[in-house]
């Protein structure tokens, strides 16, 4: 597959703030409904007494089935944003029936996707702590300590590149097999990864923005502050999806992806060959 060398961060972000602005009744509904939900759900979930009872009881098992709780609404909620842009790229109004069968096709993917990937790291993590148990044998602590900073630094934004990638890819009308997935994501990561990186300095400071407001706002109604939270976590990874998915789409300008609006596109001499 044919694919755009380099693309300018600014054609790839107001795209897609364009696609968001035209579709903004039926995302914000969207991350209203799931942030309802999911705000219920973790009430009854994570209140105070039940993080007491963990504690006082010591059972690891409890701990384990709060943990994969935790995680499946989380697989869920990231299911529902891909199909949710999926859904608004095939057609401009919410198809409930389109929506969820998208939904339940994507939560077997993202699973599977995430159980390849422990796979691959702890096979990574153990590679490198043989090489670990090498290096202490030849270069001080304090510069392997830097080795290691530095490379929890570069694994986590590669990651997070290639993660938003084939999530994005899941947004695609035509799908592609598990494999061709996986391939196309690595191969995007590696040639996009400057736009991608802004990205993430963007994602970085939305999470610092929400980490210091659920520090200084009164949880006193602890079920409208966690609604609002996942109201705005709901929508910006919608956005995120958006975003990566788009800029695929101008990677590759396939012919089968599913088109942008004319409204969502700029001038096609924005794109930096």
């Amino acid at each position: 597959m044919e694919m755009q060398k380099k693309i300018s961060f600014s054609l790839v972000f107001t795209q897609t703030c364009n696609f968001f602005r035209n579709r903004i009744i039926p995302i914000a509904l969207v991350s209203l409904l799931v942030a309802l939900m999911s705000s219920v759900i973790s009430y009854y979930l994570y209140k105070p007494e039940t993080y007491t009872q963990l504690y006082l009881s010591g059972n690891t098992t409890s701990y384990v089935s709060v943990i994969i709780i935790a995680v499946a609404i989380s697989i869920v909620m990231k299911s529902i944003s891909i199909a949710t842009v999926y859904n608004l790229y095939v057609s401009d109004k919410l198809n409930p029936k389109l929506l969820l069968s998208r939904v339940l096709e994507n939560l077997l993917k993202i699973i599977a996707f995430y159980l390849v990937m422990i796979f691959h790291l702890v096979v990574i993590v153990l590679f490198l702590f043989l090489i670990l148990i090498i290096l202490n044998l030849l270069l001080p602590k304090s510069l392997i300590i830097s080795l290691i900073f530095i490379t929890l630094i570069i694994s986590s934004v590669l990651f997070f590149i290639f993660t938003s990638f084939f999530f994005g890819l899941l947004a695609e009308s035509k799908q592609k097999s598990f494999s061709d997935l996986f391939s196309l994501s690595c191969q995007l990561t590696k040639m996009q990864w400057r736009p991608s990186f802004l990205m993430l300095l963007i994602n970085i400071a939305y999470l610092m923005i929400i980490t210091i407001l659920s520090m200084i706002i009164d949880e006193n109604n602890i079920i409208v502050v966690n609604i609002i939270f996942s109201f705005c976590s709901v929508f910006f990874d919608i956005f995120l999806t958006s975003f990566f998915y788009r800029l695929y789409w101008l990677v590759t300008n396939d012919a089968n992806s599913n088109f942008p609006t004319k409204d969502d596109q700029q001038e096609t001499n924005s794109l930096i060959v």
